[in-house]
């Protein structure tokens, strides 16, 4: 009798769980607008690109060596403006 008792409240307890999370499901469902999931997709691709483009950039290996024989040195042949009076 007990195991009979057992089915009938699993089964009354499951039952009223579904009801409720299908309640909340559909009603979230309601106030978001189609526009709300495309802009979170959007959103989404577009941090998993930047973070994509920024790992290539990190993790890329540094071919800027500086030297400085190639230092850019002012040339001296140029005119001095003056401030015109």
């Amino acid at each position: 009798m007990w195991a009979i008792a057992w089915w009938i409240a699993r089964r009354y307890i499951r039952r009223r769980a579904t009801l409720a999370v299908s309640g909340l499901a559909a009603g979230a469902t309601a106030r978001r607008g189609r526009l709300w999931g495309v802009l979170g997709a959007v959103v989404l691709v577009g941090a998993l690109a930047g973070a994509f483009v920024a790992w290539r950039r990190l993790a890329a290996p540094s071919t800027d060596e500086w030297d400085s024989s190639e230092a850019v040195v002012p040339s001296t042949d140029a005119p001095v403006p003056t401030a015109a009076a």
